[in-house]
C-alpha cells in the first residue's frame, strides 16, 4: 500500500514532473492529430483514385486497341461470373488541345479518353466528378444543348440587333449555329481554369460553350494527323491534379471514327475495359485479376495487361504510405524526448531522496517494493500524460475544422484553402489501432525511462543511505 501512497504523493507534489507530463501529452496529441489528418487525406485520395479507375482494368499493349471487345467482355464474365456488376470500354490516346482566350490561342498536351458516359458512370464515380462553371453537378452526357449552341456562337446572339433583313438575319443565324460543333467534350477542371492571385480564386479560360480543337494521330500504318472540334459541356473535377490537369473526355464513337478504328455507330476498337465488381463481392481483386489475365492469355497471348486499381497507382500509394511512416517515426521522437526527461527527473529524485529510501528499507521495505515505487511513478506519469494527450488529440480532430475557421478569422488568411485542395473541409479519419499503439507506446517509454532510476533506488543499502545522517 505504501508504494501507491508514495506514487500519489510524488505525482501531486513534484511539479518538476509536470514537464514530463506535458511532453508526453503533446507528443501523443500531435501523433493522433497528424495520423488522423493524413489518414483522412489518404482515404479521400484512395477513394477518388478508385472511383476513377474502377476495380480492375484490362489494357492492351497496342495503342490502337482491340476490335473484339464483345468477345473480351464475354470471356471476362465467363471467368468472373456473378462478381461483375458492370464493364465499360474506353479508348485512350494523346492529343493536342487548342482553344482561344481573348483572341490568344492556348495549346496544351492532353490525354484524350473516349467513353460512353452512361456505361462509364456505372463502373466508378465518373458522374460524381462532373460539374459546371457554377460548381453545380452536371449530367454524364456529351449533349450540346441549344443554350450552349448559342453561347458557343456569339454571332448568333447579335445578328438580330444589327440586321434589318429578317430573311438574311435568319439565314446567318442558322449558319452561325450550324458552325457550332454538335459533339460535346468534358475538360479537366485544372486545364480549363487559371488561378487569379489577386482574387484568390480560379477563373475559367474555357467555360461551357467554348469551342475546342483536338489534334491527334490516326491509327494507321503511317500515322496521319487528324483534327476534330468539340463544344465544352462540363468539367471533370476529381481533386487529383494528375487527372484534372490533363484529361479530356469525348464520345467514344466519335473518337473511334476519327482514329479510323470505328464506324461511328459504336462498333470499334477500345484499348481499355474498366470492370466494377458487385458491392459485397468476396472476390479478392488481385486473385481475380490474375485469373482474368490467364483467361485472356488464351484468347491472345502477350497482348493484354490486367491490373487492379491499386496496382495502377502503386507508386503514388506507396509514396503516401512511406511518407506517413516516416512522419510517425519523427514525431514519435517527441515522446522519446519526454522519456529522457523522465529518466533525468527520476535520477534526481533518487539522489534527493536517498535518506528517505534508506529509512524505508530500514523499516522493512523490500528491494522490489522500493523499485516498484519508481516504476509505478513512471507508469502514473505515462498514464496521465498519454491520457490527457489522447483526449486532447481526439477533441482537436473532432473540432479541427472549427479551429481552422477560428485561426483563419484570427490571421485573416485561410489555413486550409478548399479551392486549392478541392475539399470543403479538412478530411480526418481516426483509426483505433493507431490510437492504441500511440497510447501504449507512450506508456512503454515512460515505464522504460523509470527502470534505471528504480534499479538504482532498489540497490541502495540502508547503512550506506543513512551513513552521513
Amino acid at each position: 500500500m505504501y508504494k501507491y501512497l508514495l506514487c500519489w504523493k510524488y505525482l501531486r507534489g513534484r511539479y518538476i514532473a509536470l514537464a514530463s507530463v506535458v511532453s508526453v501529452m503533446l507528443g501523443v496529441a500531435t501523433l493522433i492529430v497528424v495520423n488522423a489528418v493524413m489518414a483522412g487525406f489518404a482515404t479521400k485520395m484512395r477513394s477518388r483514385l478508385h472511383g476513377f479507375l474502377s476495380d480492375i482494368v484490362v489494357m492492351s499493349y497496342d495503342r490502337n486497341g482491340f476490335a473484339n471487345a464483345d468477345e473480351v467482355t464475354a470471356r471476362i464474365r465467363q471467368i468472373a461470373g456473378d462478381d461483375v456488376e458492370a464493364m465499360a470500354g474506353t479508348m485512350e490516346t494523346y492529343a493536342i488541345l487548342r482553344f482561344y482566350v481573348g483572341g490568344s490561342e492556348v495549346t496544351k498536351e492532353v490525354k484524350l479518353i473516349g467513353v460512353k458516359p452512361e456505361e462509364r458512370a456505372k463502373t466508378g464515380d465518373f458522374a460524381e466528378f462532373l460539374f459546371d462553371e457554377n460548381d453545380r453537378p452536371a449530367p454524364a452526357s456529351f449533349e450540346v444543348s441549344e443554350e450552349l449552341r448559342k453561347k458557343t456562337s456569339p454571332a448568333a446572339g447579335v445578328l438580330g440587333e444589327n440586321m434589318d433583313d429578317d430573311i438574311l438575319n435568319q439565314a446567318l443565324r442558322k449558319q452561325a449555329l450550324d458552325d457550332v460543333p454538335p459533339r460535346g467534350a468534358i475538360l479537366g477542371y485544372a486545364m480549363a481554369t487559371a488561378r487569379d492571385p489577386e482574387k484568390h480564386r480560379d477563373e475559367y479560360l474555357a467555360p461551357r460553350g467554348t469551342k475546342v480543337m483536338l489534334v491527334f494521330a490516326r491509327a494507321s500504318k503511317r500515322p496521319e494527323p487528324a483534327t476534330d472540334e468539340f463544344t465544352v459541356v462540363s468539367f471533370f473535377k476529381s481533386g487529383m491534379s494528375e487527372y484534372d490537369s490533363s484529361i479530356v473526355f469525348v464520345p467514344l464513337e466519335r473518337l473511334q471514327f476519327m482514329l479510323g478504328i470505328g464506324d461511328g455507330e459504336g462498333r470499334g476498337a477500345v484499348n481499355q475495359i474498366h470492370i466494377k465488381l458487385k458491392p459485397g463481392s468476396k472476390a479478392d481483386l488481385n486473385v481475380l485479376a490474375r485469373k482474368i489475365q490467364r483467361g485472356l492469355e488464351r484468347l491472345r497471348p502477350l497482348y493484354f495487361k490486367v491490373a487492379t486499381w491499386e496496382e495502377m497507382q502503386g507508386p503514388l500509394l506507396a509514396a503516401v504510405s512511406i511518407e506517413q511512416d516516416i512522419l510517425n517515426m519523427l514525431l514519435f521522437f517527441i515522446i522519446a524526448v519526454a522519456g529522457f526527461g523522465i529518466l533525468a527527473i527520476f535520477s534526481m529524485i533518487v539522489v534527493e531522496k536517498t535518506r528517505d529510501i534508506g529509512v524505508l528499507k530500514a523499516l522493512g521495505a523490500s528491494t522490489t517494493g522500493v523499485g516498484g515505487i519508481f516504476l509505478g511513478y513512471g507508469l502514473a506519469l505515462g498514464i496521465v500524460g498519454a491520457g490527457t494527450g489522447l483526449a486532447g488529440g481526439l477533441l482537436f480532430v473532432k473540432y479541427i475544422n472549427k479551429i481552422e475557421d477560428a485561426l483563419s478569422a484570427l490571421t485573416g488568411q485561410r489555413v486550409f484553402n478548399p479551392d486549392i485542395y478541392y475539399f470543403s473541409e479538412i478530411p480526418t479519419r481516426v483509426e483505433p489501432l493507431t490510437v492504441a499503439w500511440v497510447f501504449c507506446g507512450a506508456l512503454l517509454i515512460a515505464v522504460l525511462a523509470s527502470v534505471w532510476p528504480a534499479i538504482r533506488a532498489a540497490r541502495l543499502r540502508p547503512v550506506e543511505a543513512l551513513r552521513y545522517e
